[in-house]
């Protein structure tokens, strides 16, 4: 029996040139794919996770959600809750729910109107306010209409940038744990410190909180989040 023995394609040996070429764009991979796996690795510091939350809200068209917030000057406590909507560019509007005001709803339409009607019989009455309203404002001066994450962002720009902030991004336990940015300053004799909560996953603010002294006087807390509903710009018309 006659075995026949395919003879094997000559091989083609790349010239000195062919070979160096492929010699470099095989180092450039290498150095491209370190580089990949570098950044991966570095860890992510404060000024990434604001960034990060920053984008995330420029891209958002609207969102609704609950609102907690509790606020402390000297011996009062004011508390209360409200459903919060938010169209961009700066469209809100807040229904109190629990606390002063139960029941009483201020909306800022497309022109930038705020208009406000409390509960009850007289709840047909529609009212133009003005931001300076004290009704508007909790007894440390904190307004509704400052309730929105873009709101929180420029108040954390404007800490981080007092000439003696310090910035830091908290430890975490693992990777579902919210990133916690911490600026702490000092102002008119009190440590002052600034908590801002975000979901790791998400990029939003879940929630904030502000400290004097290591003690509490304002924390807000964001539940209930829906992001990009489709609200009409007349819903924040009353």
């Amino acid at each position: 029996m006659n075995i026949i023995l395919s003879k094997s394609p000559p091989q083609v040996r790349p010239t000195g040139a062919r070979a160096l070429l492929l010699c470099i764009v095989l180092v450039l991979a290498l150095l491209m794919i370190c580089a990949i796996r570098g950044r991966a690795a570095e860890p992510i510091t404060a000024a990434d996770v604001i960034a990060r939350a920053e984008e995330r809200f420029r891209a958002l068209r609207d969102y609704e959600c609950s609102v907690d917030i509790e606020v402390k000057l000297g011996g009062e406590v004011e508390a209360g809750s409200g459903k919060f909507w938010f169209k961009q560019p700066r469209m809100l509007r807040v229904r109190v729910t629990h606390g002063p005001g139960k029941g009483s709803e201020v909306a800022v339409d497309s022109q930038g109107q705020i208009r406000g009607r409390k509960r009850g019989l007289l709840s047909f009455i529609v009212k133009r306010l003005k931001a300076s309203d004290r009704r508007l404002h909790t007894i440390r001066g904190t307004s509704m209409m400052e309730l929105d994450w873009g709101s929180f962002m420029l108040r954390y720009r404007a800490a981080a940038l007092r000439p003696d902030a310090q910035i830091v991004l908290a430890p975490r336990s693992d990777s579902n744990t919210p990133y916690k940015v911490l600026v702490t300053y000092p102002d008119l004799g009190k440590s002052v410190r600034e908590v801002y909560s975000l979901d790791p996953h998400q990029w939003i603010i879940v929630e904030g909180a502000l400290y004097e002294d290591d003690s509490l006087v304002e924390h807000v807390v964001f539940r209930d989040i829906k992001l990009d509903t489709g609200v009409a710009p007349a819903w924040f018309r009353l």
